[in-house]
């Protein structure tokens, strides 16, 4: 479901947030000591490097840790900075730190910051923060295209939305689902073999999605569609952007099935919700 009005809950203990600038809060961490602590991550990890290449190391940490800085008070309200206390929840940002300082951008770190936050965000299970943790670890080991796949999938079989009236109105949506999942298209047999090597998908090849069926009788039931042919000639018609998604995504199904884990999800859900607005996790991950 693309779009949910939000509650704001507290877990016992914690303090919510909610700001537009600096942001501290009593027994929590500043956010500028959170940014402080990438940097103290980095000197722990990478103490004999050379000086040119410890240069780039925090000219990359510095970059990520800027990135979660603008994250986090960016999402304050949905955040508890408490959290940032919890050595697992630190464990998780060194995990991003050592792939950042290798990697710089080639390791995601649009996408890390994205679930580094949502490790910290009011809305937490036990489960969802597994599964958080892991995505962490996995995703510096996909390319760009590979995760855009990932969100490619997620979006086309898992984000509907209610009370659409006209098929028109699916392509604001849509443009902007383009944008986090065009580098994602025809990806290759050995790439697609490899993100289900890293335990983000299965593959099942001698199964197929309609994904037009899909479409009318459930993501899309909202806008009365009976006839396949008919949706097609609408979508054709009022929105080019949704068309170019479902023969995208009908074209790669032949391929087969391709089912994301839950690890698979939170990767696609950080990296949607750079073109899309910030999604629930809670509605996927649960």
């Amino acid at each position: 479901m693309l779009g949910k009005s939000q509650d704001q809950k507290v877990a016992e203990n914690s303090t919510a947030i909610q700001a537009t600038g600096n942001v501290t809060v009593n027994n929590g961490l500043s956010v500028a000591e959170v940014k402080e602590l990438c940097l103290l991550f980095l000197k722990d990890n990478f103490p004999a490097l050379r000086e040119e290449a410890i240069r780039e190391a925090e000219g990359n940490v510095r970059e990520f840790a800027q990135e979660l800085e603008q994250k986090i008070v960016q999402n304050a309200q949905f955040i508890t900075l408490e959290k940032f206390k919890d050595p697992d929840v630190q464990a998780a940002i060194n995990d991003a730190v050592q792939s950042s300082a290798r990697r710089g951008k080639k390791a995601n770190t649009s996408v890390l910051v994205d679930l580094i936050s949502e490790r910290a965000s009011v809305s937490s299970s036990d489960f969802k923060d597994i599964v958080l943790s892991e995505a962490v670890n996995v995703v510096p080991k996909l390319t760009r295209e590979q995760i855009s796949y990932l969100s490619f999938i997620h979006y086309m079989t898992h984000c509907g939305r209610n009370g659409l009236q006209h098929v028109s109105q699916l392509e604001p949506f849509s443009i902007m689902a383009l944008n986090a999942v065009s580098a994602g298209f025809g990806l290759s047999d050995s790439q697609k073999r490899h993100i289900q090597f890293a335990g983000t998908c299965s593959i099942m090849s001698m199964m197929h999605i309609d994904i037009y069926d899909g479409w009318i009788n459930s993501l899309f039931k909202s806008l009365g569609y009976t006839d396949k042919e008919k949706f097609k000639s609408d979508v054709a018609q009022f929105s080019p952007s949704t068309k170019k998604l479902l023969e995208e995504f009908d074209k790669d199904s032949k391929g087969g099935q391709v089912t994301l884990t839950s690890v698979g999800q939170a990767i696609a859900i950080a990296n949607l919700s750079k073109s899309l607005g910030r999604l629930d996790y809670s509605i996927w991950i649960k």
